[in-house]
């Protein structure tokens, strides 16, 4: 019975909804270069690292995209890129403060993975 008892209580406990808007529209504000899949990708993981950053905002929206290095070591097979590098700098509003986040991103023959450079983040 008190096991029943805890693991209800353990059930209310994690379905209380925590609410956080996030602003999901593609393409992002800016120049990024990433397709539509990549830049969904990439802004869900920087918005659950801000919201680990800044556990009270509950408002996360890209505000600027720029790419500071062109792709490079690129090389093609069948005119597609099948390896090849390129960075950008993603600037997010949480609350009203802008953290500036690194990301790389890998051209590989099956997908582009990307990178968060989490060590060289700048908040505001």
């Amino acid at each position: 019975m008190k096991k029943n008892l805890f693991f209800i209580l353990i059930y209310l406990f994690l379905s209380i909804p925590v609410y956080a808007v996030y602003d999901m529209k593609i393409p992002v504000e800016g120049d990024s270069i990433a397709n539509d899949s990549l830049q969904f990708y990439t802004r869900k993981e920087m918005y659950s690292f801000l919201t680990e950053l800044y556990p009270s905002c509950t408002e996360f929206s890209v505000k600027d995209t720029q790419v500071i290095h062109y792709p490079y070591d690129v090389k093609k097979k069948n005119n597609k890129y099948i390896k090849g590098y390129w960075k950008e700098l993603w600037s997010i509003d949480s609350c009203g403060k802008v953290t500036q986040i690194p990301v790389t991103f890998h051209i590989g023959k099956k997908e582009t993975q990307f990178y968060i450079e989490k060590n060289l983040i700048l908040p505001e």
